[in-house]
């Protein structure tokens, strides 16, 4: 039975996180959007409250979370700054598959302490130009030989690049088998070889510095997780996270959308009768549009963390649901809430344009929209949701 109710030590983080996120992350949001300047004291001050570990294995110093707290958390920062609370999740996706090598073999278990005492920062570059959304495709190639390993090839839209302290990077191992293709390598930010592109200047999510990373370097092979070609068991226990993250950061932003648009309705006074928008119907009916969605997208979220954590087996499709219905609930509520509040909202000086530019990222980060419909319907006729062949009536046994 799937059970959503928060305990209550779930509810002390978000509970911690909102006060984080009022105090320290709402008042810069705007500054930060306006310059696209990176936002290092939040970073700073998410370290400083705990948070950076907040997915780090209790053995490794974290707060050991599970996803659902984790994933409000992620709404919370966002509702506050979206482009904070995007940093935030990849990083701790990131962290998340660094926990997942226990081989003890890697840097995974320094680096996870080093996160939690010292503040550092992780990106995660799985995207590539060539590829876009499919990130299980890379073409950026590992060359293993002896003791080290080559990489040439860019990672794309890496969040946090030139200002992360590590990147945790896929690559192709050159095997055909595709248990053995990935192999997943930690990269330190001062790597020989390792190029920084400033690339990243976007409608929306401004701050998040999702820059290029060129790579042409050589690590030893404690640098790759799970060892060269080993990567592809340990994605399972990561990449839950780096959806949720995405889903999340949608949610929190529609969050604020509605929240702008409720409070102007309320204050918002009509001549020549001096009511206020929300004296009208037709005023409330967009209100009510706004606040179904918002929760739909809640619930989804729940749903989708409790899955991931209680049988990740079976959680793709929960996942790519979740992750749907956040992005989409994101841009409709930022849109409807544009329409209420009219020229208001449309001004640079309010908050709402904000977080209708932010509300556009979750569509075309990750796997897209459609892309997601696509594996959603795949999954709904009982098909391979990442494959591409559909079965004749004869070849499905249909006579």
């Amino acid at each position: 039975m799937v059970d959503l109710a928060l305990s209550t030590e779930q509810q002390d983080i978000v509970e911690q996180a909102r006060a984080v996120a009022r105090r320290c992350l709402a008042p810069r949001a705007a500054v930060h959007d306006r310059t696209g300047t990176f936002p290092a004291e939040n970073i700073a001050d998410l370290h400083r409250a705990g948070f950076l570990g907040l997915l780090v294995p209790e053995e490794y110093g974290g707060a050991g979370a599970d996803l659902t707290a984790w994933a409000l958390v992620v709404a919370e920062f966002a509702e506050a700054c979206g482009s904070t609370a995007l940093i935030y999740a990849m990083h701790s996706g990131a962290a998340r598959l660094l926990a997942a090598d226990t081989s003890g073999a890697s840097e995974a278990e320094r680096i996870l302490r080093e996160v939690v005492t010292e503040g550092r920062l992780l990106s995660w570059g799985f995207s590539e130009p060539g590829t876009g959304g499919n990130i299980l495709a890379p073409q950026l190639r590992a060359e293993a030989g002896g003791e080290s390993v080559t990489l040439r090839g860019t990672k794309a839209f890496c969040t946090a690049a030139g200002h992360a302290d590590y990147y945790v990077i896929n690559a192709h191992s050159g095997r055909a088998e595709f248990r053995r293709s990935q192999t997943i390598a930690v990269l330190p930010a001062d790597l020989s070889g390792l190029t920084v592109k400033e690339t990243w200047d976007a409608m929306g999510m401004r701050a998040n510095s999702a820059n290029t990373l060129a790579l042409d370097c050589e690590i030893p092979t404690g640098n790759c997780l799970g060892g060269p070609g080993g990567g592809v068991p340990l994605l399972t226990h990561a990449l839950p996270a780096l959806v949720l993250g995405l889903a999340a950061a949608s949610l929190g932003v529609a969050r604020a959308a509605q929240s702008y648009a409720a409070g102007h309705v309320t204050r918002r006074t009509l001549a020549p009768s001096g009511q206020v928008l929300a004296a009208f119907q037709g005023v409330r009916l967009h209100i009510a549009d706004m606040a179904t969605a918002v929760h739909t997208a809640h619930l989804s979220l729940l749903h989708g963390a409790w899955t991931a954590e209680n049988d990740p087996l079976e959680a793709l499709a929960a996942l790519n649901m979740t992750k749907y219905i956040c992005n989409r609930t994101a841009i409709t509520v930022a849109d409807t809430a544009m329409q209420v509040t009219g020229g208001h909202g449309f001004l640079r000086s309010n908050p709402l344009e904000r977080h209708y530019r932010d509300a556009r990222a979750g569509a075309v980060m990750g796997a897209s929209l459609d892309a997601l419909r696509d594996m959603i319907g795949k999954a709904a006729l009982g098909l391979d949701p990442r494959g591409d062949i559909v079965p004749t009536p004869r070849q499905a046994g249909d006579r």
